[in-house]
């Protein structure tokens, strides 16, 4: 509609992707902190008969491991200590057929969490705070989905960036691991929407034919974001510092509600029609487009629904999204596969993110290479979605998934380098086919519920994401049983791909009875 009546992809549009890198970027930045901030530190345990209690807490390097460790320590149980018979620092002052539980550490370094709460042999507590962050995620997204569209898309932009960034200022300054806890859900609680309410904005101001521009624009500063994380992670070197440089910026959202126009879709949809025509005109004359003012007019009536159907439309405009959902077959179809994709994708997105650390090299390098295979991902979905279609890309990037990474356990040395190569292969797809589900699943459903509808299955995804930080427990069964679970779920998400229709280049429906004509289209 507006991008249309604007001149299609101009200057107003470029403004636009703009404004909305830094909030995505933010997002990339924030939105797996807890990788690195609740990264697993090497501790061992502190022996008061060889060493003073200077040494609690971190060391140096020269302390880490000094030549009495080989008989006051068993090796290969970090959580333990020889019993001591004397107080004396000497072999014979230790039992080596008898161990204790230790009850002080000694970290190799105090650049996380584990050190600075005293975490060590409490790995649960430690993954604790990646579920408490995507338990925020699966709450917020409902909450703020239900703001974008009742207040608009700007307004649960503006509140969910600032206030994660509040918040995380906040958590920065946590004295105990349960104010830590709570900062991390809240923050989280705030700021999970920021990509959705952007993705939405970004689609609705672009016409048919540069609708999966918006992928490429927003995906670039999100991958960018999660380089960032990385890079500044390894340049601070501690996690008060890390969180003190990164969330500041987030307070520049504050000036978005006088610099982001609001979605025009949105306007027109909530009978805003004097202010749609005024946002279409500044877009106009950014675009450099002459736009008659009755031009604007007739436009604006088409969209908000001719004269004779008003009692319909207003019917329509009153149906509940649960009546919908009862009334609507193609609703419930579109609806339900969403979700089984949603879940799929995001737990096969984060557990690769999770299961970055066991790559060999480092860990920063390691992620910032994560990050950086998203780009190819994004530059074939931009290239193909719109020649190919949604349904077919969707397809071919869950294939490409499950086959890279059904196919390490099958390799001689699956940490090798073909084993890292198809792990990036894996990422590519997962990028490729989540990418795509943001364009897919926001072109399935009407703009009075769009937004709902896309946190609602983004809400299915992050139970994916709770439950993506438990797969390297699941290598006690045996190493390859990760990558194969991982890989089996979306060649079950592949088959359901046929149960919905294509949008390639279809109008957006805006009202829920549209779904049906839409249906009723693709099988005539």
């Amino acid at each position: 509609m507006e991008g249309e009546c604007v001149g299609g992809f101009g200057r107003w549009q470029v403004r636009l992707a703009g404004l909305l890198a830094l909030p995505v970027l933010l997002t990339g930045l924030y939105g797996t902190n807890y990788v690195f901030l609740a990264a697993h530190t090497p501790y061992r345990c502190h022996v008061s008969q060889c060493e003073d209690n200077g040494t609690l807490g971190t060391v140096s390097p020269e302390s880490w491991s000094p030549g009495w460790t080989s008989f006051a320590l068993p090796p290969g149980d970090v959580c333990s200590r020889r019993l001591a018979i004397s107080d004396a620092c000497e072999l014979e002052s230790f039992d080596n057929g008898s161990s204790v539980q230790c009850d002080s550490f000694v970290y190799m370094e105090r650049r996380t969490i584990v050190a600075e709460f005293n975490l060590a042999c409490q790995e649960g507590k430690r993954a604790l705070v990646g579920t408490v962050h995507n338990v925020g995620m699966l709450v917020s997204l409902p909450i703020m989905g239900y703001i974008s569209d009742k207040w608009g898309r700007r307004a649960a932009l503006v509140v969910s960036g600032t206030g994660a960034g509040l918040l995380g200022l906040c958590k920065s300054f946590a004295g105990s691991y349960t104010a830590y806890l709570l900062a991390e859900f809240l923050e989280t609680v705030l700021g999970a929407s920021v990509y959705p309410a952007a993705f939405v904005l970004m689609i609705e101001w672009l016409g048919v034919e540069q609708r999966i521009l918006a992928s490429l624009l927003l995906g670039i500063p999100l991958s960018a974001g999660a380089a960032t994380l990385a890079l500044l992670d390894y340049l601070t070197g501690y996690w008060r510092l890390w969180a003190r440089i990164a969330y500041p910026p987030s307070f520049l959202l504050l000036l978005y509600p006088w610099l982001l126009p609001e979605s025009v879709r949105w306007l027109v949809a909530n009978n805003k029609l004097s202010q749609a025509a005024d946002v279409i005109k500044r877009a106009a004359r950014w675009n450099r487009v002459a736009v008659p003012e009755d031009a604007i007019d007739k436009m604006l009536a088409t969209q908000s629904g001719p004269v004779e159907d008003k009692n319909e439309v207003e019917d329509d405009e009153e149906e509940s999204l649960f009546r919908a959902f009862i009334k609507y077959g193609e609703l419930r179809r579109r609806l339900l596969t969403c979700f089984v994709w949603w879940a799929s994708a995001v737990f096969v997105f984060y557990g690769l993110a999770v299961r970055a650390h066991a790559l060999a090299g480092s860990p920063h390098a390691n992620y910032a290479l994560l990050a950086a295979a998203e780009l190819p991902a994004l530059l074939l979905n931009t290239l193909l979605l719109d020649r190919a279609g949604r349904r077919p890309m969707l397809t071919a990037a869950l294939l490409l998934t499950a086959v890279a990474l059904i196919a390490i356990p099958l390799l001689p040395d699956s940490e090798g380098v073909w084993g890292t190569a198809l792990f990036l292969a894996g990422k590519v797809g997962a990028t490729m086919a989540l990418n795509a589900l943001y364009v897919y699943t926001a072109e399935l459903f009407p703009t009075r519920a769009r937004q709902r509808l896309l946190a609602a299955c983004s809400t299915c995804g992050r139970v994916g994401a709770i439950l993506a930080p438990l797969t390297p427990l699941l290598a006690r069964y045996g190493t390859w049983v990760p990558p194969t679970l991982l890989g089996a779920l979306p060649l079950a998400s592949a088959a359901l791909t046929r149960l919905v229709p294509d949008t390639l280049g279809r109008r957006l429906p805006d009202r829920f009875r549209d779904l049906q004509n839409t249906r009723e289209q693709s099988l005539a």
